[in-house]
């Protein structure tokens, strides 16, 4: 049975136009996301490997990005439900903006440092805690019920579409003009175009009035109400260990291109990235159906494991054939988001979404530092390869927990409306 605060008026009125946020938020977002696949996934991996060689070094500036949402991800949350949230994340975007035009301006004058990249990494990460739980729970307040899932899937969509022309993009501007300084100073400037974009974005229902708990009782009550609902409480501990066991070789991945597949040159390496992601478009073009005819739950735990056969097959191809699997894993890693985020908006209270969702993909995002940089480590000692078979078996492993869980008998009432599909 549904939450009762589903079936209150308030949540079931339809606005005149509900469709006037959704392109503003997924093209403002894709945009941004587009600048963050050229410079912080791409171009800042590449500035690091280039200054120090090192497995364990990209391991740590993982662990520089992902120890900030430990830090702060659920202090965010009760930050989150007490303020404007659309105030809040753009404040966010200006910051990572300023956070990357000035690593810009070092690079450029030839006095950029690897710990002024790690710098970043951690500032980016920070802010980033507050955008994207802000983002997540800003949702619901400018978008009908009906319009999640589809919401979701376009900026998963967006996101895939991003990594793709943005790993392109970056290879070109690190092979013919405007080198790492140049990818970082643009950036700057997606950050900016996402400012734009949320300021146009309409209400169409209003957030319920906020009850100040004091900070800590605030905090218990986001961690009881996730605790409370068995199917996120299942989903987000399975994020953490998915984190534990993929961080390493996301970790290591600009390494294990040029190392293991000999993918030599910044151009051919943008390439690659940008062919696995053209398949993960592929494979993410259909979640909104997939999910309409599944449910969420089946969706979270069939994007698991499709997301640890390819990863484990990644360490077992040569070449530019990894491009195949590694495109199955993100179209796995994008059917899970996808299902995972409409869940925690559709099944958390209104008044406690910032610190449900905080609280969730803080602890999901608990193995990622340990797994990043361990895994740096075991690359460094063991070899890259064996990184992925065994990441992708465990992975594998832990979606075929997750049948026996609630996940997999969750049913399929929050995916009501297939008129907007």
């Amino acid at each position: 049975m549904a939450p009762l605060w589903l079936s209150s008026p308030h949540m079931r009125e339809r606005p005149r136009d509900p469709r006037r946020n959704l392109w503003p938020l997924v093209i403002g977002q894709s945009v941004s996301l587009l600048g963050d696949y050229l410079a912080f996934f791409f171009a800042l991996p590449v500035f690091v490997r280039d200054t120090t060689g090192s497995a364990t070094q990209l391991g740590a500036l993982a662990v520089f990005e992902t120890v900030a949402v430990l830090m702060f991800g659920f202090l965010a949350g009760v930050l989150l439900d007490r303020v404007h949230i659309r105030r809040a994340i753009i404040t966010a975007d200006l910051v990572r903006a300023t956070g990357f035009g000035l690593l810009a301006l070092a690079v450029a004058l030839d006095v950029g440092t690897t710990w002024m990249a790690f710098a970043v990494a951690f500032l980016v990460g920070s802010m980033g805690t507050i955008f994207d739980n802000g983002l997540e729970s800003l949702m619901p307040s400018v978008l009908t019920d009906d319009l999640l899932v589809v919401a979701n899937s376009r900026l998963s969509m967006g996101r895939n579409l991003a990594q793709t022309l943005g790993f392109v993009l970056g290879g070109a501007v690190l092979a013919l003009s405007g080198g790492v300084a140049g990818a970082f100073a643009l950036n700057a400037v997606t950050y900016a175009f996402s400012v734009a974009a949320l300021l146009i974005l309409v209400e169409v229902r209003p957030r319920p009035a906020v009850t100040h708990e004091p900070v800590w009782a605030a905090l218990g009550s986001g961690l009881l109400t996730l605790w409370r609902s068995a199917p996120l409480r299942w989903a987000t501990a399975a994020a953490t260990l998915t984190n534990l066991a993929f961080a390493p070789l996301a970790a290591v991945m600009t390494l294990y291109a040029r190392d293991e597949l000999g993918i030599t040159s910044d151009g051919d390496l943008g390439l690659f990235f940008a062919a696995f992601s053209a398949i993960g478009v592929a494979g993410v073009a259909v979640a909104p159906r997939l999910v309409r005819r599944v449910g969420l739950g089946h969706s979270v735990v069939v994007g698991c494991f499709v997301f640890g056969v390819g990863a484990l097959a990644t360490g077992l191809v040569d070449g530019w054939w990894a491009v195949a699997p590694l495109g199955v894993a993100l179209a796995g890693v994008s059917l899970n988001q996808v299902g995972f985020a409409t869940l925690r908006q559709r099944l958390t209270p209104p008044d406690r979404l910032g610190r449900v969702i905080s609280a969730s993909r803080t602890i999901a995002w608990g193995g990622i530092p340990v797994g990043a940089f361990g895994g740096g480590l075991i690359a460094d000692h063991v070899g890259l390869r064996p990184l992925f078979v065994g990441g992708g078996f465990a992975i594998c492993v832990i979606a075929a927990l997750l049948v026996l869980g609630p996940l997999w008998r969750t049913d399929r009432e929050p995916v009501r409306s297939e008129s907007t599909l």
